[in-house]
């Protein structure tokens, strides 16, 4: 069973389902990696599994280098990655979402 799911007009998240208990969620981004957490992603996660999860993967990818600076993206660079993560729903809480980082 495989679904893919596009959340709202102004998200590029994308869920696919691999199994009743484990999803793909990918969102799409143009700038440098920052980093592999995601607000948007985490709320999308737990939608899906409203009971907790785990991540199994957290991961971006793009088909070309990552840009290393925004100053490289305004200059012409194709900085478009895809911020992946495979989850599997469990019975568990989750820790807080922080800008400035965990704790």
């Amino acid at each position: 069973m495989s679904a893919v799911v596009a959340l709202s007009a102004c998200s590029t998240a994308q869920i696919k389902e691999v199994d009743k208990e484990t999803f793909y969620l990918t969102e799409y981004y143009s700038e440098p990696v920052t980093g592999f957490d995601s607000w948007s992603l985490r709320r999308q996660a737990k939608e899906v599994c409203p009971t907790g999860y785990r991540y199994l993967l957290r991961t971006a990818g793009k088909p070309s280098e990552f840009a290393k600076q925004h100053f490289e993206c305004v200059g012409g660079q194709d900085c478009t990655y895809a911020l992946e993560w495979r989850i599997q729903c469990t019975d568990q809480p989750q820790e807080k979402f922080s800008i400035f980082g965990k704790s």
